[in-house]
């Protein structure tokens, strides 16, 4: 998938500045772009840069379950394309960021309850919750 992507192809013709990187796991080849951790560390740095990259893929991965969890829509398959589904994700992400600020609970996940010992399939109150708030996602020009 990276081999084909659009990100591949910003990092190795360098539009992208020198100091961004990606971080992948050990599946992914080295490259100066894309950090991946050391197959057989010695102790000392190549061992704490490891520790490192395990701890920052594991914040990201936290993130995107909460998303996960938050909007249902990115559990699965999204039959969109590319450019739509890249404003679905930062549109989810913007969402989930005033959804924090206003400390607005994440859904549960399945088998769950919540303080009222319900578990509600919907993942509790957000949707009626985000509504009341009368945020809307639909800034002028956006494709629908």
């Amino acid at each position: 998938m990276l081999s084909e992507s659009g990100i591949r192809q910003l990092f190795e013709r360098r539009y992208v500045a020198a100091n961004c990187h990606l971080l992948g796991d050990s599946g992914y080849p080295c490259k100066p772009w894309l950090l991946t951790p050391y197959l057989q560390p010695r102790q000392g740095p190549q061992l704490n840069y490891n520790r490192a990259h395990k701890t920052t893929r594991a914040v990201v991965e936290r993130g995107i379950g909460q998303l996960k969890r938050r909007f249902h829509v990115l559990h699965g398959e999204v039959r969109l394309r590319p450019e739509k589904v890249s404003k679905l994700i930062i549109a989810c992400a913007i969402l989930h960021n005033i959804c924090k600020v206003r400390q607005i609970a994440e859904p549960l996940e399945d088998g769950d309850e919540d303080e009222d010992g319900d578990n509600d399939e919907d993942g509790g109150m957000l949707t009626e919750q985000v509504l009341r708030m009368g945020m809307v996602f639909d800034p002028p020009g956006y494709p629908e």
